[in-house]
């Protein structure tokens, strides 16, 4: 069994990487140049720089709050901390966000949490987050409709991913049965007796945390979303494409939605590809839209890297250093 699941994930991890070098290979077709993409990247200043790394880092602050709601008696520090070593772990290696967690459950136990807290800021903040990329498109389709530019298609993608992501929020708040009723249909299809009850258990005592957070929560995912919205239009303008707002949050969606898919580390390469698809289908300049979309890239993604190592050996010396753990 674990030969077959290791040789799926190889398949689809080899699958996803023909994807991609077959869209980078196309991308001439559309019109991008990445020459001229190259060159718009470089010719950025020092002072767009800074700016957009702010931007960065107010976000990565602002996503602390919903940290800090998922684990009571985190501080928004170790939250920023467990952020960012998380995601340089998933971000360095493929299907790495079972490594991340790993390193983030050695975290937390020595700051003096247990291991349910832990688990119950897994399921609250990770499943928070995924409601917020699933319902994301559904914000992108309606701002597509009053602009006049909706199709069908855009309106069934709308529809599939917010009905998705209210369904993860029923369930978080206690109303669990549709998202287990599905649960037990794919179960019983691909033959897995268990899952209906691993999610069951996983769900269990979640709804009292966030029905009690439920504020900070979604006060603190509505501003981490709105400022990666902020830190791609700028990525974009700085390269001489400004782009409306539905478009933006049509290619903002694409980002979000598309990190789900984590065939790569970080869904590198996918969500790049996906995101300039959709920005090039609304009108967008196909090498203004790869440049845009490359820096953003550069500080959700590869910035994340040696920020997030920063953070682990900051880490590894305080806990050399023999601090205490602070009680939950």
């Amino acid at each position: 069994m674990e030969w077959t699941a290791t040789l799926r994930r190889l398949g689809l991890l080899l699958a996803a990487v023909l994807i991609v070098v077959w869209a980078g290979h196309h991308l001439g077709e559309a019109g991008a140049s990445w020459s001229a993409a190259r060159a718009s990247i470089s010719a950025v200043g020092w002072a767009w720089l800074l700016l957009l790394g702010a931007v960065w880092l107010l976000g990565l602050w602002v996503h602390t709050f919903v940290l800090d709601a998922s684990l009571p008696g985190l501080t928004h520090l170790r939250a920023l901390t467990l952020n960012l070593s998380g995601s340089a772990v998933s971000n360095l290696l493929p299907l790495g966000g079972v490594a991340g967690t790993v390193l983030n459950l050695t975290m937390v136990r020595g700051w003096g949490h247990t291991n349910g807290d832990f688990a119950r800021f897994v399921v609250v903040s990770k499943a928070w987050d995924v409601a917020a990329r699933l319902l994301l498109p559904s914000v992108a389709v309606v701002a597509l409709a009053v602009a006049g530019g909706l199709n069908l298609l855009w309106l069934a993608a709308g529809l599939a991913s917010g009905t998705a992501g209210a369904l993860v929020v029923a369930a978080l708040l206690g109303r669990a049965r549709p998202v287990l009723h599905l649960v037990r249909l794919a179960s019983q299809l691909l033959r897995r007796t268990t899952w209906e009850a691993a999610v069951a258990g996983l769900l269990d005592g979640v709804d009292r945390l966030v029905r009690r957070r439920w504020r900070p929560l979604t006060a603190g995912m509505a501003g981490y979303c709105l400022l990666e919205g902020v830190l791609l239009w700028l990525c974009l303008l700085v390269v001489g494409v400004p782009v409306p707002v539905p478009v933006l949050l049509a290619g903002l969606a694409a980002v979000r939605a598309l990190t789900l898919a984590s065939l790569t580390p970080g869904g590198a390469g996918l969500v790049e590809t996906g995101a300039i698809a959709v920005l090039i289908a609304l009108g967008t300049d196909a090498t203004g839209a790869l440049a845009g979309v490359l820096l953003f890239r550069g500080f959700v993604f590869a910035a994340e890297i040696p920020v997030g190592g920063l953070a682990v050996v900051l880490w590894l010396a305080t806990r050399r250093r023999g601090v205490r753990p602070t009680p939950a």
